[in-house]
């Protein structure tokens, strides 16, 4: 199986959880749509193409930001701050919210699409585009050197090195505790803009670094791979 690592570094990223409004959380990873998503941005794909998605990575603090946001709406009857952006009629909001930031964030994916060549072309993309990872503003630093095409083979033994979302069968195998989670992984097609967007979830498990785990698979640097994906 072909297979492209990409580590990443972003200074301050929101991760965000849905349905958080107001005081705006964060997952401690990017989830699996956002990882989806922006792979299908690169490859500026316009239908979901199937893959398998690895997502580890650390961060040194969280801090939370105050920001003032100017929110673009449909045209509602009942919110009078009507505004005109080009040819189009829109109305807005504005107010103050407070944002988890993750500091000093860095991120190793491993990305496999079922059709290899997208996994190749990618690993082009990823090295000559901008990477957005997490909200429009969240710009992602390639670190060339450590992105790169890899194989995966199994290890008998193996401690991880970074927090990892782990699926949730492998966590109950190797007997590991930590945060359970629900993640977004993909949508199902929409025809237009008011579509509802009905998503496939994986369940997984977040574990912390120095986690002892059995017959793992590894790339070539002995990162842990744990692919999520969806049928």
């Amino acid at each position: 199986m072909v297979t492209l690592k990409l580590q990443l570094y972003q200074n301050m990223v929101n991760y965000r959880k849905e349905n958080s409004f107001g005081y705006i959380q964060s997952y401690p990873l990017p989830t699996p749509s956002m990882v989806r998503g922006m792979a299908h941005s690169l490859l500026d794909l316009k239908e979901y193409k199937p893959l398998k998605i690895s997502i580890q990575g650390s961060f040194d603090s969280v801090c939370v930001n105050m920001q003032k946001i100017i929110k673009f709406d449909r045209n509602r009857p009942s919110n009078p701050y009507r505004v005109t952006i080009g040819t189009s009629k829109k109305t807005a909001l504005n107010g103050i919210l407070f944002v988890d930031s993750l500091v000093d964030c860095k991120i190793i994916l491993h990305i496999a699409f079922d059709d290899e060549g997208l996994t190749k072309k990618l690993y082009e993309k990823a090295r000559t585009n901008t990477v957005i990872l997490g909200r429009n503003e969240d710009i992602a630093r390639v670190d060339l050197e450590r992105s790169k095409l890899v194989e995966i083979r199994q290890k008998d033994e193996i401690r991880l090195k970074y927090p990892i979302y782990l699926d949730k069968r492998t966590a109950l195998k190797n007997q590991v505790v930590g945060t359970h989670y629900r993640l977004p992984f993909c949508y199902e097609s929409v025809q237009n803009f008011n579509d509802l967007r009905i998503f496939k979830f994986v369940d997984c498990v977040y574990v912390s670094s120095e986690t002892r785990l059995d017959n793992f698979y590894i790339d070539d640097d002995e990162d842990v791979v744990c692919f999520l994906e969806v049928s």
